[in-house]
């Protein structure tokens, strides 16, 4: 475990940081995040979110969205259960550009 880590990986800033996030996309304040709240968060990203999109982020969770699942849930995905490989999430960040836009990549024909 690293410095500054709780038994489940993460520091007390990232908990922290966490819990402001989950404040802040639970617009209704009932302690869960239903597609009501992840579609306001991601609308007010820019983001618009299918019906099944927001079905299938609620789903990864495995029960009601409130902050201790959701932590949980980072935590088994950053302890493999289900984590995207090194390559999907550098090439999901090479997807936006220098304006957080998202941008159209194309490989170099050859």
């Amino acid at each position: 475990m690293g410095k500054g880590q709780n038994e489940g990986g993460f520091s007390e800033d990232q908990l922290q940081m966490y819990k402001d996030c989950f404040k802040l996309m639970d617009i209704n304040k009932d302690g869960q995040l239903d597609k009501n709240d992840l579609r306001g968060a991601f609308d007010n990203v820019g983001v618009l979110m299918s019906e099944g999109e927001l079905d299938g982020l609620l789903g990864e969770i495995g029960g009601a969205c409130t902050y201790d699942n959701m932590v949980k849930m980072f935590q088994e995905k950053m302890a493999g259960d289900g984590n995207d490989s090194d390559d999907l999430i550098v090439q999901a960040f090479k997807a936006y550009d220098q304006e957080a836009r998202l941008t159209p990549r194309c490989s170099p024909m050859l």
